[in-house]
């Protein structure tokens, strides 16, 4: 679907800018509610006390599925259905799927660092969980302008991600250290 923002344009990039920031806009809104529902459940149930363990708990488990073979998909494939295509307007489309990639739920997320971010969002309160999931959908969706901005055929978008995913799988890696071990040694400290 991504790739269909190009599609929408038809060599016009600022044809889809409109229907881009609708899909960030609601990538942002979903990143932010998961978030912010993480963070209230975590308050609840009281997992400020065990943020250092948790978020040790939850990169582990990250750089574990991170560095298997193939890592697993975090989230359910779904898709906007194509019955919507003819009779829904593609304003709403497109927000609603940004809603659905950005909330990292209701689509794969093949970088283990999210069960990171989810950790740290369980332990850090309603008001920063809503805000990192905000950044979180937001960033994620952001990615999808590149491609039409540089006038990429769907065709070359895919092969762009095949031979950027090596490259995502170190970062993903590099994510979970460094983030799982500054994580860890704040909450020590601010402990």
């Amino acid at each position: 679907m991504a790739v269909g923002l190009g599609l929408l344009g038809r060599g016009r990039a600022r044809a889809v800018i409109p229907y881009w920031l609708l899909h960030v806009v609601g990538a942002a809104v979903a990143g932010a509610m998961v978030g912010g529902v993480a963070g209230l459940i975590g308050e609840l149930l009281g997992l400020a006390a065990w943020r250092p363990w948790i978020i040790l708990a939850a990169g582990s488990a990250a750089l574990v599925y991170g560095l298997r073979k193939t890592p697993p998909r975090i989230g359910r494939q779904r898709q906007v259905p194509r019955r919507w295509s003819v009779t829904t307007p593609l304003a709403w489309i497109y927000l609603v799927w940004g809603m659905m990639l950005g909330s990292g739920l209701a689509t794969p997320v093949f970088q283990t660092a999210f069960l990171l971010l989810l950790g740290a969002q369980l332990t850090a309160g309603w008001q920063l969980g809503l805000f990192s999931g905000a950044l979180f959908g937001a960033f994620r969706q952001m990615t999808a302008l590149g491609p039409v901005l540089r006038r990429l055929d769907p065709g070359r978008t895919m092969q762009l991600l095949e031979v950027l995913r090596p490259y995502a799988r170190r970062g993903n890696i590099g994510l979970i250290v460094a983030g799982g071990v500054t994580l860890v040694l704040v909450s020590l400290l601010a402990g």
